[in-house]
């Protein structure tokens, strides 16, 4: 039976702080969607599996309690894609990944072809999960297919969600960049 302060992962024996579910590995690894709990006796497994190993095998397994209250993984980000898009990809030589800040501080992710029309549509409030919210371009990059502009999108919505901060240092750099690139 797994105590209140030892790790939550199935085989893992970490001691950790009072209020913690999972030591610091093992909540990274739920952060990242590579691992989940397991249906029987609620405690953390590699989410290839339908069971841990314990249940799996009818071993003894007493059901774990967490010390502490557990959110909901964040929802995994998927790719963003349309067929529609093809035709007027063709001969586009580059794409664009940026990140807008919002009025309430939260940042926005997206990817597109032409980004001085797509900042346009934010700011002209026909993008309805920015409408009204003031957006503002706070950082950029330039991709060569749609393909890595979706996949790094993604990395990017990932990061948002799970840490602020580093979003904030990639823009505070880009920014140095650009005042450095100007003064320069």
């Amino acid at each position: 039976m797994k105590g209140p302060n030892v790790c939550g992962y199935w085989e893992c024996d970490r001691r950790i702080r009072r209020h913690h579910f999972l030591c610091g590995e093992h909540y990274e690894d739920l952060r990242d969607g590579l691992i989940d709990r397991c249906p029987k006796c609620g405690r953390y497994k590699d989410s290839t599996y339908d069971l841990c190993l314990d249940c799996y095998y009818g071993r003894r397994a007493a059901p774990w309690n967490p010390p502490a209250t557990i959110a909901p993984p964040n929802r995994p980000h998927g790719l963003e894609h349309s067929d529609a898009w093809k035709k007027g990809d063709r001969g586009a030589g580059e794409f664009f990944v940026y990140v807008l800040k919002l009025d309430n501080g939260d940042f926005y992710v997206g990817h597109t072809r032409e980004l001085r029309e797509r900042l346009s549509e934010h700011k002209d409030q026909k993008v309805s999960s920015t409408a009204g919210r003031k957006p503002k371009l706070q950082y950029f990059e330039v991709l060569s297919t749609r393909e890595a502009a979706e996949l790094r999108e993604a990395e990017l919505k990932r990061v948002k969600d799970s840490n602020t901060r580093q979003i904030r240092r990639m823009i505070i750099a880009f920014h140095d960049l650009v005042r450095e690139i100007q003064a320069g």
